[in-house]
């Protein structure tokens, strides 16, 4: 058999966790094909949520594509036709696979009763969509658990398979003939990767909270490699018979930008089907995709919601499977139903820590807005960041000491402001110690008392009644928000000026520039986007230190050594010749 390839690499395959390996699972058991009717009131156990209605449980369907791959279908008991949520991702299906909300602080928000348990690891919940008429399509992709053939990591294939799988589904007797797909994260990315193929049978897609560069979002963010996360996330989250695509060691043998990353860089020009798109700030992985895929896609009917919460705690949401439905609603049944009257964008503005309410829903018609004041902060000695700038001088922080005091540069604000959008740092550094350097940023929010605040991710009302402050809050970054961060490598620092903005630097990673020892260069570097609201008398600091200024993903993942290439001090220079500085986005609202 030849080799596997992609624009003609030899992809680089490892054995996949075997299901039986049970770490952060739900216990397994091989599944049998068979077909039933749960009745109302069923529960999987006493703690979940009991079916509102009756459905029928089409449980390890086979659907065939070059190989055999198998789904659980649960849909209302009625004789009507209904349209199908498709669901995509190597998470297992209903009642097994990766299962973490129990290791979470708070279990989020989401209490035990609020799921059935027959819904895939972030998938919407047949309980809640069997009765608002539609049927839940939780498939086992390819290469995972027992579906056959190899799994691959996003990119092109998922959606291939994809395409087909809307095929196979539209095609039952069950089902409309019109299906759409649901689903954050990995269930997002493979919707935007479907979508490209362009199936009849799709509708329109809700894609939440979900990559669209596998390389600049994660693996490879700014061009520091992550391997450690890489393979401790694959090694936690998937199960299968085969391989999968080992990013590990492709990131080892590929670490600047080729056919195999670009082929995991979603090109969702091609989109034209109505889109209902989700993102958030909280998330250390999957803030820009969402946003990047709604401002690319060419669909004339798209819409963009920015939310204030963790992405599973709003997944599960009342609020927002309503909010969903309409969407569906319309393009699926054809419901004359007004949803085509919701703002294109609705953004939501933090205010950190326990005090006022975020702002959400504020409605734009497009994200950034067009009126927004990008106002430059220049960096000083005197670590401030002035509005205009100073004379030169040397900052500095120790880069590789994940223990080391960050530096930081504070910006007070006089009257109450909102900033909202991308932000944008350019710096001239050097380095005596090493020719290249790790840099990374973070906005972060400072009270009127010189306190570091921080975004609790979960409404105060859904936390325990003995959690009152941040300080009672576990240090994750699944349930606290920092601030917006920004990252790169400076032998990375060219910019593709076709694909850049004035506001988002775009580097391509094709190449490598070093430093030469002593050398100052500068380095833009783009700032995830944020929503933070700013009282008179609070304070911006923006931090530049040698690792991410974020919490871990998981409790039980903690890097005791950042990955990067980080020596001694790093130096920036300010003032005179050297205009280091800090573009922050100011957005007028109510």
């Amino acid at each position: 058999m030849a080799p596997l390839t992609i624009g003609g690499l030899e992809i680089p395959w490892v054995d996949t966790v075997r299901p039986e390996n049970t770490t952060c699972m739900a216990p397994y058991q091989k599944q049998s094909r068979k077909t039933g009717v749960l009745p109302k009131g069923w529960k999987m156990a006493d703690n979940k949520r009991a079916l509102p209605c009756e459905v029928v449980f089409d449980q390890n369907m086979a659907i065939s594509l070059r190989d055999g791959i198998y789904c659980d279908i649960i849909r209302p008991n009625i004789k009507e036709k209904v349209p199908a949520i498709i669901s995509l991702s190597p998470y297992g299906k209903s009642g097994h696979g990766f299962y973490i909300y129990d290791n979470c602080p708070f279990r989020l928000g989401i209490s035990e009763e609020a799921t059935s348990g027959l819904e895939k690891f972030e998938g919407v919940d047949p309980a809640e969509w069997g009765p608002r008429g539609y049927a839940v399509v939780n498939v086992d992709v390819r290469g995972s658990w027992e579906s056959e053939g190899d799994l691959y990591i996003e990119g092109t294939q998922p959606g291939v398979d994809g395409y087909d799988i809307c095929e196979f589904i539209a095609a039952l007797d069950w089902c409309t003939g019109g299906v759409t797909m649901a689903g954050n994260s990995w269930l997002a990315t493979t919707q935007w990767s479907t979508a490209i193929q362009k199936p009849p049978s799709l509708k329109c897609i809700a894609p939440w909270e979900g990559f669209t560069d596998k390389y600049r979002d994660v693996v490879c963010r700014g061009g520091i490699p992550k391997r450690d996360f890489v393979s401790f996330i694959f090694n936690q989250t998937i199960r299968g018979r085969q391989r999968r695509e080992d990013l590990a060691k492709a990131l080892d043998d590929w670490p600047l930008m080729n056919a195999f990353w670009e082929d995991k860089a979603l090109d969702t020009s091609m989109i034209e089907i109505p889109i209902y798109a989700l993102g958030s700030y909280c998330s250390g992985i999957h803030v820009p995709g969402s946003i990047r895929g709604f401002n690319s896609a060419t669909s004339k009917d798209k819409w963009l919601r920015i939310h204030s919460t963790q992405e599973w705690f709003d997944l599960y949401s009342k609020e927002a499977s309503g909010d969903l439905q309409k969407f569906f609603d319309r393009y699926l049944k054809g419901v004359d139903n007004g949803w085509e009257k919701t703002p294109r964008v609705r953004v939501s503005i933090l205010t950190f820590a326990r005090r006022k309410k975020p702002m959400v829903n504020l409605p734009f018609t497009e994200y950034p807005p067009k009126t927004t004041d990008y106002r430059k902060l220049y960096l000083t000695q005197s670590n401030t960041l002035a509005k205009s700038p100073s004379g030169s001088g040397l900052l500095s922080y120790q880069s590789d000491n994940i223990n080391a005091a960050p530096l930081e540069l504070l910006h007070v604000f006089d009257m109450p402001t909102t900033v909202m959008g991308y932000a944008k740092a350019k710096l001239w550094v050097s380095c005596q110690d090493t020719d290249d350097l790790d840099i990374f940023l973070s906005l972060r929010k400072v009270d009127v008392n010189g306190k570091l605040l921080e975004h609790i991710n979960v409404p105060w009302e859904a936390l325990p009644a003995n959690v009152h402050t941040q300080e009672d809050v576990p240090n994750s970054n699944t349930i606290k928000y920092l601030g917006p961060t920004g990252v790169l490598r400076a032998s990375h620092r060219e910019q593709d000026p076709v694909h850049s903005t004035d506001i988002i630097p775009f580097h391509p990673h094709t190449k490598e520039q070093k430093v030469a020892e002593g050398a100052i260069v500068p380095v833009e570097i783009g700032i995830w986007p944020t929503g933070i609201h700013f009282a008179a008398g609070e304070a911006l600091v923006l931090r530049i230190q040698g690792h991410l200024d974020q919490m871990v993903e998981f409790i039980d993942h903690i890097d005791s050594k950042p990955e990067n290439l980080n020596k001694g001090d790093h130096i920036v220079h300010v003032g005179g010749n050297y205009d280091s500085h800090l573009v922050v986005p100011i957005v007028h609202v109510s």
